[in-house]
């Protein structure tokens, strides 16, 4: 395939759509799978996506993993208790590239990358 845009509303473009699968990624929580589609928030504050509301431990604007391009990333915001990568303390404001199969701990909550 060349460098070009493709309008997708064009016969080119429904064609090229339809041979192309998209890319996701999706966090189990709490026996749940909730996909990432370019941003999700975590934290006890009711506005999150992800509402860890029963964890004291978990700040209300806790961490976030957004998408950028075909990658992942988590960033703590700076929590109280830090956040977790497969057991290894995540710097705070900094983005951390994840992938599949990887465990995000906020508090005592686990959160499992699939």
């Amino acid at each position: 395939m060349s460098d070009e845009t493709i309008y997708k509303r064009d016969e080119k473009g429904k064609k090229v759509a339809k041979n192309l699968q998209t890319k996701h990624m999706r966090i189990r929580f709490k026996d749940k799978d909730i996909d990432v589609n370019r941003l999700i928030t975590i934290g006890r504050d009711a506005n999150n996506d992800i509402v860890v509301k029963d964890d004291p431990l978990v700040s209300r604007k806790h961490a976030l993993i957004e998408k950028e391009g075909s990658h992942y990333f988590i960033m703590d915001k700076g929590s109280t208790n830090g956040s977790y990568l497969n057991n290894n303390p995540l710097p705070r404001c900094e983005r951390v590239k994840i992938s599949p199969g990887d465990v995000i701990i906020v508090g005592k909550t686990k959160l499992e990358i699939l």
